[in-house]
């Protein structure tokens, strides 16, 4: 409160506590509160003038506005959604594709991959129009959601080549090489790898010898962050969920964890994002799999928010802020000492990830991780049952074309060496 000086005529002002439970962490805010926090924290002094007012001139008023706006990727496939909801960008999955499997706009994009790839590849194995029509699948769902986003849209390769970095390496560079064809900037593009072993070393090579960005999925602890961060990659996601579940049912006995900062789950989420800007990274945490607003509520200075179509719809017309401080609250236990203290060996394949964690990471690493990647498959073989439906309707059309040899034959001779090569 403003109190007179005992020799001036001048007001004193006295700053104000920040209050941890109702203004740090990332909530959704209208535009009218966002004006309303703007005021808030443009100022230290508890007497708040008018910002338009002589008095706040005189005081000096300097904007500090230690929040920022959260960027938001749609969780869906569903490219109606995406456009109605303004979001930034769109983070495509297997489970959110194969959820649409079997609607119009998914199948639309299958049978239009399906007719260029036959049409480019005549008289070819069924093997190879499978793997040809996935790709060119992907490349037109990712053109269409790029038409109704204004950010990057993160798209995944085949989650089944998980323990093979030669083919997440092939898969990527021949995804990318689509899009760079249809003249799309390369920041647009995000090439999903799953955080393995195998991932890792893959998205370290594109990054490093191709200049692709990557976004390495299902991180799951300080020590997996840094590990690939160091692969150079342009975007990591921690599961919110599966995180969470993992250690309020460590050791199969079932803990009561109130939803707090102090949650052990909270917290390995929060050193992966403080250990980002203690080291000011050019690496983005992306935030995924939300139960509740009130987990989201608990994190600050988060890179960016998948949300599922579900969460869209609650904060329909809203964005997303985050508390943002300039200079980190010191803590009793700092992110950088709870790192491993051996770095992965990008080289030496029998020295994987698992010597670089502890019991505890290795642990949480296999129940987030490698339970995801079975769910994948699962997914997958959903897609490719769209594809493989697909596929088999145009090669018996096909069959009774005698004109479709001439006329794309001589075409696909060269795309037929090209893709050897």
């Amino acid at each position: 409160m403003a109190v007179p000086s005992a020799t001036t005529d001048e007001r004193m002002h006295y700053p104000q506590k920040h209050r941890r439970t109702e203004y740090q962490g990332t909530y959704p805010i209208s535009r009218e509160d966002k004006i309303k926090l703007d005021l808030w924290m443009s100022t230290r002094y508890e007497g708040l003038p008018e910002p338009s007012s002589n008095e706040a001139d005189e005081m000096g008023v300097v904007p500090s506005f230690s929040y920022r706006d959260v960027p938001i990727y749609g969780d869906t496939a569903d490219i109606m959604a995406l456009y109605f909801r303004g979001v930034w960008g769109c983070l495509l999955t297997p489970k959110n594709v194969s959820d649409l499997a079997d609607t119009t706009g998914i199948r639309y994009h299958v049978w239009v991959a399906t007719k260029k790839v036959l049409e480019r590849y005549p008289k070819c194995s069924k093997t190879f129009y499978m793997r040809l029509v996935l790709r060119q699948f992907l490349f037109e769902l990712g053109l269409a959601v790029l038409g109704v986003v204004k950010g990057p849209v993160v798209i995944f390769i085949d989650s089944r080549l998980h323990d093979s970095k030669a083919a997440m390496v092939y898969e990527a560079r021949a995804l990318v090489e689509l899009f760079d064809r249809a003249d799309v900037r390369r920041w647009r593009v995000i090439i999903t790898l799953p955080a393995t072993d195998d991932g890792i070393r893959a998205a370290r090579e594109l990054t490093n010898r191709y200049s692709i960005s990557i976004h390495l999925s299902m991180v799951t602890s300080l020590a997996h962050a840094r590990a690939c961060i160091e692969a150079g990659a342009t975007m990591l996601s921690m599961n919110i969920a599966p995180i969470m579940t993992w250690f309020e049912k460590k050791d199969e006995v079932e803990v009561e964890h109130p939803i707090a900062p102090d949650h052990p789950g909270i917290k390995t989420i929060q050193s992966c994002i403080d250990y980002i800007h203690q080291n000011s990274l050019n690496t983005s945490l992306l935030v995924t799999d939300i139960r509740d607003w009130d987990e989201l509520k608990q994190l600050g200075g988060i890179g960016a928010v998948a949300l599922s179509q579900k969460l869209l719809d609650q904060i329909s017309m809203l964005g997303l802020t985050t508390w943002f401080p300039e200079i980190l609250e010191e803590c009793d236990d700092p992110p950088v000492c709870q790192c491993s203290k051996y770095l992965f060996d990008f080289r030496n394949r029998e020295r994987g990830l698992g010597m670089t964690l502890s019991a505890g990471d290795r642990s949480i690493m296999s129940s987030v991780v490698y339970i995801h990647l079975g769910r994948n498959k699962v997914f997958m073989q959903k897609i490719e049952d769209a594809i493989r439906k697909e596929v088999d309707e145009r090669l018996y059309v096909d069959a009774f074309d005698p004109l479709s040899t001439t006329l794309y034959g001589q075409e696909s001779i060269g795309w037929r060496k090209h893709e050897r090569d």
